[in-house]
């Protein structure tokens, strides 16, 4: 004499409502019924049992076990069940490396987050604007430069004045500030030379690049900001000149 439904069950580690929907689905075989009328569970069937809740916990779908006749033959059905096996195995690797794609996408934007925060000229509430275009401009060698600028930014008084100017700033004033900055942006470009003569991305066209900088600034900076920048940009060329 076997086991019953309700022991086999509690041997499988599932319920009796589960192994009764095997039945009806035709997952798991019928057993035989003995004297008294009732299932008479065997060892293959607690196998059967037992390989269908792990494929079931591998992501296997009913539909597929079923087709594979676990208990048909002893040995087509352990070929059977290691087959099985191997295919979800491959599905898990290929869904491991699809996740770790995922994960380093989001490790990505992250970095480029956190990077935003730490700006050099921007106000805050422009970082964040501002790095998204360069991220879409730039080369990534030039733009990994820019971050590395990021993490290492001077504490100098003409950059906090900068970020902070506005209107009611004087002619005067700004030129001073132009000035001042001047020596900053020529030290940050003895620092990081790339900087100076940026590469841009591959598609990106340097005309289209600048044109595309260009229009960010003017969006995110204010207008005594930009008079700085224009003031700062004369001067930069004048020493391009000099050099010359």
């Amino acid at each position: 004499m076997g086991w019953s439904t309700q022991q086999i069950a509690d041997l499988a580690g599932t319920t009796l409502r589960t192994v009764r929907h095997y039945h009806e689905i035709g997952v798991l075989a019928e057993p035989p019924r003995g004297a008294n009328g009732y299932k008479d569970y065997g060892v293959s069937h607690l196998t059967q049992l037992l390989r269908i809740r792990r494929l079931v916990d591998f992501g296997a779908p009913l539909s597929e076990i079923r087709s594979m006749r676990l208990v048909d033959d002893t040995e087509k059905a352990s070929l059977e069940y290691r087959d099985k096996l191997r295919h979800l195995d491959d599905e898990a690797e290929r869904a491991i490396l699809r996740l770790e794609t995922i994960r380093a996408g989001i490790r990505e934007e992250l970095d480029a987050e956190e990077s935003a925060a730490r700006s050099v000229f921007l106000p805050p509430s422009a970082d964040k604007d501002f790095m998204t275009v360069l991220s879409r401009l730039l080369h990534a060698d030039t733009l990994s430069s820019w971050n590395s600028l990021l993490e290492t930014r001077p504490e100098n008084a003409a950059l906090s004045e900068f970020v902070d100017l506005d209107e009611s700033s004087t002619p005067t004033s700004r030129s001073d500030l132009a000035t001042r900055l001047a020596d900053v942006v020529r030290q940050l470009y003895a620092d990081h030379p790339e900087l100076a003569d940026p590469v841009f991305a591959p598609g990106r066209q340097r005309p289209l690049a600048r044109a595309a900088i260009g229009i960010a600034l003017k969006e995110l900076y204010r207008p005594a900001q930009l008079d700085v920048l224009v003031r700062l940009n004369a001067l930069l060329r004048r020493d391009d000149r000099s050099v010359e």
